[in-house]
């Protein structure tokens, strides 16, 4: 068995995992600006293995206490939606620069280079966007902390972070893997089967995730800001400073923005890849460090924060040896984390039951989460359908005014 199912199904979380695990090197990822990155299969390479069925984690993820990835977290206590932790913070970036540079404090880039220097890794999985195809994001790996650096800010495209995978396999060295909770998902579950990969991707670091974007949400933000996305040869969407801004460099050189507040909206989010609109883990309960903006009053107006969440001992410990001199950090209860979580808590848990609900009545394959509370309520049905009608609603209006 092979992964057209879950494309053919719409379960597809773009994550790239199959293409990075398989071991005929018969799967590409394939970009195009309507669907961003799918997979592709050359069927003169392929066995029918099943190893990239294995390793996908569109069908669904086993989130219930005794999954195999738990082991990690030890006896760390665990909460719905929160998930599993060893320690609670708010934090960013001691050095000035790379806080103000970063997307939310540079909270990740001060771990990530504090990784490299203190030896626990020797190369970081990140992300970039491509310089020959400006809309697609496309994984990238760092070796150094300049490198790193170059990777900061969020990238709110589809990328396919887990076929970097492939080159993890063929090129020994200890790597930290950066992705969303699609990706550390299918990174645990291909470590599940592969030693190699348990030993040569010892830190993961899971980025807070509500959904991510299309590649035709860029588009639409670009063109309502009078830009033509076929005239962009670099995309920014975060940074520096917090929340940040959007900027598009076009072939004249020019450079346009827009503030976060101005773009990010229903317009954009009408474009979110449908397999986000059924993920249940926002925080990355998979990783080893999750973590993402704080979204609290009392820190509106700083130079960005981030809730920051160590999930194993592995992360705790990374954490502990760079704090004060790397991370700034002020410790956080687990209501005050999930209050700074709330408006994706509604997409994760109310909007969720009603939309997985929604798929059912319509006939439509849904993902599964053995270890989490999801029948939905008459309440959550009804979020599910106004979430819906608003999708349905804004991309055909969008459409009509933006191309």
């Amino acid at each position: 068995m092979t992964i057209e199912h879950v494309v053919r199904d719409g379960l597809c979380t773009q994550c790239g995992t199959c293409a990075g695990v398989c071991p005929q090197d018969a799967l590409r990822m394939r970009w195009t600006l309507r669907d961003g990155w799918l997979p592709e299969i050359d069927h003169a390479r392929c066995t029918d293995c099943g190893v990239c069925d294995e390793v996908c984690p569109g069908d669904g993820f086993d989130y219930g206490s005794g999954a195999w990835w738990r082991e990690r977290n030890g006896d760390a206590p665990f909460r719905d939606f929160l998930g599993p932790y060893r320690g609670l913070w708010y934090g960013w970036a001691s050095d000035p620069d790379t806080r103000f540079a970063g997307a939310s404090g540079g909270i990740a880039t001060a771990l990530l280079q504090g990784a490299l220097e203190q030896g626990d890794v020797d190369a970081v999985i990140g992300v970039r966007m491509s310089r020959a195809t400006p809309l697609a994001a496309e994984p990238a790996i760092a070796r150094s902390t300049a490198e790193v650096a170059a990777l900061r800010g969020s990238k709110y495209s589809m990328v396919a972070v887990g076929e970097a995978l492939r080159e993890v396999r063929a090129s020994p060295g200890r790597y930290a893997f950066v992705g969303l909770p699609c990706h550390i998902q299918g990174l645990r579950l291909a470590q599940r089967r592969s030693q190699v990969l348990r030993e040569r991707v010892p830190l993961t670091v899971g980025v807070f995730c509500g959904f991510n974007m299309l590649p035709r949400a860029t588009c639409v933000a670009a063109r309502r800001i009078g830009v033509d996305p076929a005239e962009l040869t670099l995309v920014g969407y975060r940074g520096p400073d917090w929340p940040g801004e959007l900027r598009l460099h076009t072939r004249s050189g020019a450079l346009h923005t827009a503030s976060f507040a101005d773009y990010y909206d229903h317009y954009v989010a009408a474009w979110i890849q449908p397999r986000c609109r059924t993920c249940a883990d926002a925080l990355v309960e998979p990783a080893d460090i999750a973590l993402g903006d704080t979204w609290l009053e009392r820190f509106y107006g700083s130079p960005g924060v981030s809730d920051l969440i160590a999930r194993t001992s592995v992360g705790y410990d990374l954490i502990e040896r760079l704090a004060p001199a790397r991370l700034t950090l002020m410790e956080a209860s687990p209501e005050e984390m999930v209050a700074s979580q709330s408006a994706t808590y509604r997409v994760k848990r109310p909007v969720l039951r009603g939309r997985t609900w929604l798929r059912r009545l319509g006939g439509r394959a849904v993902p599964e989460f053995p270890g989490l509370q999801l029948a939905p309520s008459t309440s959550d049905k009804l979020a599910g359908i106004r979430d819906l009608l608003t999708e349905t609603a804004y991309r055909r209006l969008g459409e009509f005014r933006h191309g």
